[in-house]
């Protein structure tokens, strides 16, 4: 009888192994496990991510938000809708229409045209020239933000420019 035993404990100790090894085997089947599918990641030239026309709206609360101590008198010529056009070959327009409750004097300077640059961060207007201003960037998402004035001597340029982050235009 022990013949008889040790048969039937190794028959079913071998029918339990078939088994598992089944199971497992189908579990694996089941939910088969794959290598992540790696994205190719895009990087964008910051200079092509500026060419293009960028769009903000400056109120003169805004302006008093970043220079409090700006002279109220200058506070329609230097408010509006503005639109900034970087092109390919270096160059840049800047154009502004005044609010509806504030008309631009006589003096006001509604359209601009100089030459940018762009080091890292780092954009440069009218580069070489005494209105020469530095400012540090970030464009993404869709906008541009002019974080902060490196150097500039335009006290309304630079509450114009870091008021708010420019819209890129469609």
């Amino acid at each position: 009888m022990s013949t008889n035993r040790l048969f039937y404990v190794l028959m079913v100790g071998l029918l339990v192994a078939i088994m598992l090894l089944t199971a497992c085997s189908s579990q694996a089947a089941v939910q088969p496990t794959a290598a992540p599918v790696l994205q190719p990641t895009v990087t964008v030239d910051p200079k092509q991510a500026l060419i293009g026309s960028w769009t903000s709206t400056i109120t003169k609360e805004d302006i008093l938000r970043v220079t409090p101590g700006f002279e109220k008198q200058y506070l329609c010529d230097n408010s509006g809708t503005f639109v900034w056009k970087f092109n390919a070959d270096g160059t840049f327009t800047i154009d502004q229409t005044a609010l509806p409750d504030c008309p631009l004097d006589a003096s006001a300077v509604p359209h601009v045209e100089d030459k940018w640059a762009l080091e890292g961060n780092l954009l440069t207007l009218a580069k070489g020239t005494p209105d020469q201003e530095i400012y540090e960037i970030s464009i993404g998402g869709g906008q541009l933000t002019f974080v902060k004035a490196k150097s500039s001597d335009c006290i309304p340029c630079i509450a114009v420019n870091t008021a708010n982050p420019w819209k890129q235009v469609e």
